[in-house]
């Protein structure tokens, strides 16, 4: 693998961790809420959703790469 290869997977990989960051922050700030433990569920059930997303987004794009 190529020197601009591995420079862009380092981006992606930098770009999904600050999305991951600020999943589990805001996951944490959620659960020493004062919500109703339905309304935690709800909204953690919709941030491991995207969390998941995000995760599967990063991987395609780092296969998408590496075929080029």
């Amino acid at each position: 693998m190529d020197l601009d290869h591995q420079r862009k997977i380092d981006e992606i990989m930098y770009e999904t961790n600050n999305k991951i960051n600020a999943i589990v922050y805001e996951i944490r700030q959620i659960k020493f809420s004062q919500l109703s433990e339905e309304e935690k569920k709800t909204k953690c059930d919709r941030l491991r959703e995207e969390f998941e997303k995000t995760m599967i987004e990063e991987e395609k794009r780092i296969d998408d790469l590496l075929k080029l």
